[in-house]
């Protein structure tokens, strides 16, 4: 064999898609297209999830979040293993007051940088399980709130904090 058949390329191009199984778990939604060259991963998805009153202490409210972001990922160690990124969104909270069921809509925008770690499941494998890999991750960003929600005493911060894990398969 030569050199070039045993090393990988040095810019691998790849498609994945993920989901986010906790956003389907609390009553919403999540698709994720990833596109990777070499070291570089570039996705765009589109979520919605019911925050959970537990997490954001509004007891009195019902919080349905939809949106779309695209987030760019370094890969540490290229495939398997650390990485760090930034990421971009706009998203559109939908408020209702649980007592009356009044409900207002308030829009923003949000830059932030996050750290996650992608690991394969089935790395051996030579069949579709190869593909299929775990990536948990958490981020912080800076939300823009360009069109306040008008309900009660509900107030959005300026700063949001995510933790999850996506679940995807690599072409």
């Amino acid at each position: 064999q030569t050199l070039a058949q045993t090393n990988p390329l040095p810019f691998k191009k790849t498609i994945e898609i993920e989901v986010d199984p906790l956003a389907y778990l609390l009553n919403g939604y999540s698709v994720h297209g990833v596109y990777n060259h070499d070291r570089l991963r570039f996705d765009l998805g589109a979520f919605g999830i019911e925050q959970p009153t537990a997490i954001t202490g509004k007891k009195d409210f019902r919080v349905m979040t939809r949106g779309f972001g695209l987030k760019v990922n370094y890969m540490i160690a290229r495939v398997n293993g650390a990485y760090v990124g930034v990421d971009f969104g706009y998203a559109a909270n939908e408020v209702t007051l649980k007592e009356t069921g009044d409900r207002d809509t308030g829009h923003n925008l949000s830059a932030g940088v996050h750290l996650g770690y992608r690991f394969f499941l089935f790395p051996r494998r030579d069949n579709f399980l190869r593909g299929i890999y775990l990536t948990p991750w958490a981020g912080v960003s800076f939300n823009h709130v360009y069109d306040r929600v008008q309900l009660g005493n509900y107030d959005e911060g300026n700063i949001g904090y995510f933790a999850t894990f996506h679940i995807g398969y690599r072409f």
